[in-house]
This record gives C-alpha cells, structure tokens and sequence, in this order.
C-alpha cells in the first residue's frame, strides 16, 4: 500500500473520532498553520483563521462533520494533517523536554520556531479536562553577556477556564494577529510574550440575529497585560482586542487594536484603562494607541488556488484614517501531488514612515509618544519582525511529506532607513523538520548580510536546533 492510500485510511480513521484539544493552536508550528489554511482556502473550513491563538472548537467541528468527497491531493493531505494534531491532542496530560542551541541570535523572527537565545532547555507539562486546561513551561536560557534578561522564564505557560463559549486565561503565550505569513504590523512573535489576562470567543458560530448575521462567522480576543520592570517606564500596561470575521467563504477580515497605557509613575486604575478604551485620556495623555485592518481574499478561477492578503496599521495615535500607515501585503498559493505538498508566498512589508512633527522621515514607527522604550518588550519590537524604518519584500516555500519530513526556504530583501539614507541586505533562512529518536528534529541554517537586525561583532552565518520529546 503506498504511503498516500496510508494517510488517506488514517484520515478516514480519525474523522469518526471526537477530539477533545487543548484549547487552542500556538504560535511554534508553521506547517500546521499552512495545512489551515489550505483547508480555509477549500472551504473545508468555515471561520477565521488568522487570529493566533486559534481555538481548536470549530476545527473540529467542522472537520467532523465533513462527508466524503473526492478532495485534490493537497487537501487530503491537509486533513489527515491537522486530524492527526487533533488525535494527538486529545491526551489528559501531556509532558515533554525541549533542547534548543543557537550560534547566534536570529535577527528576525517569524512565525514558528523561534531563536532569540544561544540556548536552551524547556520542560513541560500540560493537562486538560471539561472545564480547565493549563500548561506549565519552565525554560533555562544561555543569554548574551549583554542581555538584562531572566534566565529562567515561563513563556509560553497558561491556565484557561472554559466558560460556556468563551476561554478565560492567565496566560504568557504568543500571539499572531493577522494574515502575514513573514510578519505581522500589530501583534507578532517577534519579541517574548507579554503575561496577561485574556478573554476569548471559544467557538466562531455566526450571531443569529437580522443585521449582525451578515458577518458570518467571528472570533473575538481581549487581553490586558504588564511589561518588564526594566524598561524606561517600568511595569507599562498593555491592552489589546481583536475582532476577526468571515462574511463569505472566499474573505476574512480583522480588525485589531493594541495600547501602551499606565506603568510606574502613571495612572493605572480601572477609570485610566476605561479612558484609554474610548480614548478619552487627551488631556492628560496616559496612552500610545495603535490599530489595524486586515483581510484575505481566496480566489480560485486561476490554474492554482490563490489567496491574496493585506494589512494596514495605524502607527502615529492619530484620529480617523491613518495619513501615514504602516502596509503588508502578500500572496500564498499551494499545489500538491501523490507524494508531498508544496506552498508558496510572496509578501512586501513597510514600516518607513513620515509621523507628525518630524521633519526627518523615519525614527517614528513603533516608538509613540509616552514610552521612551517605545512599542518593545525586552528591545524587540512587538509587531514587525523587522523592526521601524524597513521596506522588505520577502518569499517563502513550504514542503511537506507524507512521513512527516517537511523542508522550508525564506528569502529576505530588506531596505533600512537611517536619517532618509538606504541600505539593503539580504538574509536568506532555510529549515528542515524530521521525527528523531521518537521526537521531533529541527534544524535552521540563516545568512544575514550587514543590518540593524545583525548584532554587533555577529556572525554573518548561523545553525540552529531544536529536539523534542513528549511523553
């Protein structure tokens, strides 16, 4: 029996299974974003999908309540994909050790794994039942001499309590708000997490009301959280919320909204946090504000199935619509055959802009008004990968296998801007996954010519590895 006909009987074998996840899809695995969004693109799912977390509730329903049909290759795949994730998933209590090393600090980081450390060592622990669900993550890093960072850190840990349709958390997890494959304006992975206190809808069934029915299915996500105590203002508040909809089955849209407000030595009670909400707080400004738009639109009238993405952010806390907005756009198409599935994408990032009261352009993005540190946890800019002041164009290529080997390739062409003043590079990011010794191997190899993003006295060239193994 071929391997395909295998993962075509393993998909019919899980789909009568009723999967019990943990609440939702991270941040650390991009083949299974891309497997998602396929099945987004065939219809095969019917809500959004670029919110991150992701709740798994819908997932499920909806691929379990999909009757057999003659799907292409590529979609077959996708389903025993994420089928095979929700399988594993359904696991009371799950532990595992996670092994990372690193010659050098990556300067940009994207959605997946991610290097921000020489090293390191995680161990974890992580249970669910009907109504709570948590993971606890304790990590040991080997930092740079420079850095004012903690060595032992608690990302990607939470507890969520599962009410009726909605997840209530503490939590200190990544999030990825938006459809860009490379990056994100708002909210991306690029810098550690902020630890929070989150509201999200659990479920994206559409509002069966006259009017409100028109948006179709909808997600919803809210969060407040405290920066580090080291920053220029310590213990900086942040506040953002997210409403990402799909009124038809071939555009996804997302609205976001992200706020700096409070911190030491400023107003930080439940009256500044409601300020801040209706921005109300300009006459004794307490808050740097930030919003986005963003969509995707499938199309499937050409050779290949195409799927086109945008998003504009307002930077400058400027009422109405943004004079000087920071742009993503991008392109993503998939194909596939008996044997692998191939994606592709093509994206243009800018973050250069002309904010008010400047006469130079640039050296505003991401920085505001109130926050010396600017729109940072730790130095590492919280939305773009690429940090201000970058025009980048970028391709990426996705291969995955039947037997759980998966190649990965990116390609960078950024601009950097200092006093109106040009200079590109290129960095150029090839990946390779593969089981290991009942675990699971990753390996990165990166080439960064001279940017911002390369560390003083760095080294151009650099390896990097991740293994882990869950029991």
């Amino acid at each position: 029996m071929s391997q395909f006909a295998k993962l075509c009987l393993l998909s019919l074998s899980l789909a009568a299974a009723v999967a019990q996840a943990t609440p939702w899809v991270d941040t650390q695995d991009n083949y299974l974003r891309q497997s998602l969004q396929t099945l987004s693109h065939a219809g095969l799912l019917s809500g959004p999908v670029n919110t991150y977390p992701l709740m798994w509730k819908n997932i499920a329903a909806d691929l379990q309540a999909l009757k057999d049909d003659d799907y292409n290759n590529e979609v077959r795949f996708a389903l025993a994909h994420v089928r095979h994730v929700l399988q594993t998933n359904k696991s009371d209590k799950t532990s595992g050790v996670k092994l990372k090393a690193n010659t050098e600090v990556a300067g940009i980081q994207s959605f997946g794994e991610t290097y921000p450390d020489q090293a390191g060592v995680t161990v974890f622990n992580e249970f669910q039942d009907t109504l709570f669900a948590g993971r606890m993550e304790v990590s040991y890093r080997d930092l740079n001499d420079t850095s004012t960072e903690q060595d032992v850190v608690y990302d990607n840990s939470y507890l969520a309590a599962l009410l009726g349709n909605w997840v209530l958390s503490v939590d200190q997890i990544s999030n990825w708000w938006g459809p860009g494959q490379q990056s994100n304006l708002l909210l991306s992975n690029n810098a550690r997490p902020v630890p929070s206190l989150r509201v999200s809808r659990h479920g994206w069934d559409a509002i069966d009301l006259p009017v409100l029915n028109w948006l179709g299915p909808w997600s919803f996500s809210s969060f407040v959280g405290i920066g580090e105590h080291s920053s220029a203002v310590p213990q900086t508040r942040f506040w953002g919320a997210r409403f990402n909809f799909r009124p038809a089955a071939a555009l996804e849209v997302g609205v976001s909204r992200i706020s700096q407000w409070g911190g030491q030595g400023r107003g930080n009670d439940f009256s500044d946090w409601w300020d801040m909400v209706l921005n109300n707080d300009d006459q004794q400004p307490n808050s740097d504000q930030r919003a986005g738009l963003d969509f995707s639109y499938h199309l499937h009238q050409l050779p290949l199935p195409l799927t086109l993405y945008g998003e504009i952010a307002d930077d400058d806390n400027a009422d109405g619509w943004p004079e000087n907005p920071l742009l993503l756009f991008g392109a993503r198409s998939y194909w596939g055959d008996d044997n692998a599935i191939h994606t592709v994408n093509l994206e243009y990032s800018d973050t250069y802009i002309d904010c008010d009261g400047t006469d130079i352009k640039g050296e505003c993005a991401y920085q505001g008004e109130l926050y010396p540190q600017g729109y940072t946890r730790y130095g590492r800019v919280i939305g773009s990968g690429y940090g201000q002041d970058a025009r980048v164009i970028s391709a990426g290529y996705h291969y995955q296998t039947f037997d759980g080997i998966s190649w990965s390739a990116h390609l960078y062409r950024a601009t950097y801007y200092d006093q109106g003043a040009g200079s590109s590079s290129w960095q150029l990011k090839g990946e390779h996954r593969r089981p290991l010794f009942n675990g699971l191997l990753s390996l990165q190899l990166r080439y960064l010519q001279d940017s911002p993003l390369l560390v003083a006295g760095g080294d151009n060239l650099a390896a990097a590895g991740t293994w882990e193994y869950r029991f």
